[in-house]
């Protein structure tokens, strides 16, 4: 690395969205704040000693692990949230509940939202 690059202060837009992270922190308290939590986040997990193309993918993987698990609460949480008031009442109640409009009104929105209708 030439002594230009390393003496660089670099912005911090570089430092929040740059693939590879700067040797140095940027001039700005809000970048240095979020470069030092980056660099903190990469040495920990051991992404600043992988190359570009590998932490892009790491990156990809990643992401795509943490949509598909908020997609799947996103469908899964009213339905269950439904079956599990149920199955708290018949357990602290000892008998089923009753349908009535409050049953009705749950159903109807855990099945609007998961796509049931």
């Amino acid at each position: 690395m030439s002594p230009e690059t390393w003496k660089r202060k670099p912005t911090t837009l570089a430092a929040i969205f740059g693939i590879t992270i700067p040797y140095r922190p940027p001039t700005s308290p809000f970048g240095a704040f979020i470069w030092r939590k980056r660099m903190l986040f990469e040495t920990t997990i051991g992404l600043c000693l992988l190359e570009t193309w590998e932490k892009i993918l790491m990156i990809v993987i990643l992401y795509s692990i943490a949509i598909f698990a908020m997609t799947g609460l996103y469908k899964y949480a009213p339905q269950s949230a439904v079956y599990a008031t149920q199955r708290a009442t018949y357990y602290l109640l000892g008998q089923e509940p009753d349908p009535s409009a409050d049953g009705h009104v749950a159903g109807w929105a855990a099945r609007n939202l998961t796509g049931e209708l």
